[in-house]
């Protein structure tokens, strides 16, 4: 059984995720489904048969934070799991390192099960090993059994670019002994319907992360029964 996420990012409306919802929920998977929608459409989920996530949090239970949303609200709301330090989240709005390995501890207080998102830009492609590292570093040595990471270069996000398999087992691998923790590991960056059976059969490979594809429900169903 693999885990699949599905990111919306700030896409959608009431009347898609009502027909994504009913179409999705006639689906029968083998595998784990986790739909995170903007926070404005969750309230379309409450039918749903599979996870919802959210894509964001901030690290405060409460408080004086105009915008962000409460990983205790998010979990009352009906998410069991959240995207920490999407690439988007990191490079268009300035989250630190230090940030989102709070979020993640906001996270894990609230038991959902944060989606950790780590990746090298193109300037970082030949340096991926120290990019990846410092992404890394806060999370050294600590407690992830309830945790998953998903590695999606940021290169490969929306380019029709997917890393070699070879690329990938070897980035598995540093990313596997570094953590010196057994955790799901999630691949994403151009997953499609076309790519997905293959990316899916690599042993080592725990799940995709699937964005612009989740979008058109026809293909994320394909990927889906994979």
């Amino acid at each position: 059984m693999k885990i699949i996420v599905a990111n919306w990012k700030m896409n959608g409306n009431f009347e898609f995720a009502d027909k994504f919802v009913e179409e999705i929920n006639a689906v029968d998977s083998k595998n784990t489904i986790v739909v995170c929608p903007p926070t404005a459409l969750l309230c379309r989920f409450h039918s749903f048969r599979y996870y919802i996530g959210a894509q964001n949090c901030y690290c405060e239970e409460y408080g004086a934070y105009t915008g962000e949303n409460s990983p205790k609200l998010l979990k009352e709301a009906g998410c069991e799991y959240i995207l920490i330090g999407h690439s988007e989240r990191r490079h268009i709005f300035q989250e630190t390192d230090d940030l989102i390995f709070k979020k993640w501890q906001a996270a894990i207080a609230q038991n959902l099960t944060p989606i950790v998102c780590i990746g090298e830009k193109s300037c970082d492609r030949h340096n991926w090993k120290q990019a990846i590292s410092t992404q890394l570093n806060s999370f050294l040595k600590k407690d992830l059994h309830s945790s998953i990471f998903a590695y999606e270069p940021v290169w490969s996000i929306g380019t029709d670019l997917v890393p070699r398999f070879d690329e990938i087992e070897t980035i598995f691998e540093f990313i596997r002994d570094l953590l010196r923790a057994t955790v799901p590991l999630l691949y994403g960056g151009s997953v499609s319907s076309q790519n997905a059976s293959q990316l899916l059969n690599y042993a080592r490979m725990d799940g995709l992360l699937v964005g612009r594809a989740s979008l058109k429900i026809n293909e994320f169903k394909r990927i889906l029964i994979q």
